[in-house]
């Protein structure tokens, strides 16, 4: 009982959004306000700087978004800070009916079916195939044992 508490525990604290991402999103909202208002500054009287402050603002803009994004799906921003691998994911011996793959796609049990039933069929055509071969096989042998038969007689 004192595991399961302990592991949801785990994975509450691991889908947490982290406030850190919006305070730094904050501040480069500032930094962007700041080098907004310095324009002047930055470019020149003859505009020397143009392409500059425009990569610099723009940078500013997206990577606050990011860091937004990040605060908004909590799997990306904990998947970045290194909290999804408290996710607990089934052993290799345990049978599930999801299948993880990092920490986003899950695979349904239908899915699985599905591949399942794919690799059925595929080996039933592989023994199939062998079988044709194997039959093709023997008539080619008898058609030349017959062949060195009747060039003995």
């Amino acid at each position: 009982m004192v595991k399961k508490q302990q592991g949801s525990e785990l994975d509450r604290e691991a889908i947490r959004p982290r406030v850190g991402f919006v305070w730094a999103s904050g501040v480069l909202c500032a930094a962007a306000v700041l080098t907004y208002l310095s324009e002047d500054v930055i470019v020149g009287p003859r505009g020397e700087g143009a392409l500059g402050y425009a990569i610099v603002l723009g940078l500013e803009i997206m990577i606050a978004m990011c860091l937004l994004l990040c605060y908004r799906v909590p799997r990306l921003g904990n998947r970045l800070l290194g909290f999804d691998m408290m996710l607990k994911k089934p052993s290799k011996g345990e049978k599930s009916s999801m299948s993880y793959t990092g920490s986003f796609h899950v695979e349904t049990g239908a899915a699985e079916k599905r591949m399942n039933t794919r690799r059925k069929e595929a080996r039933y055509s592989r023994r199939k195939l062998a079988e044709v071969t194997r039959q093709m096989q023997a008539e080619k042998a008898t058609k030349q044992s017959e062949k060195s038969e009747e060039d003995k007689s």
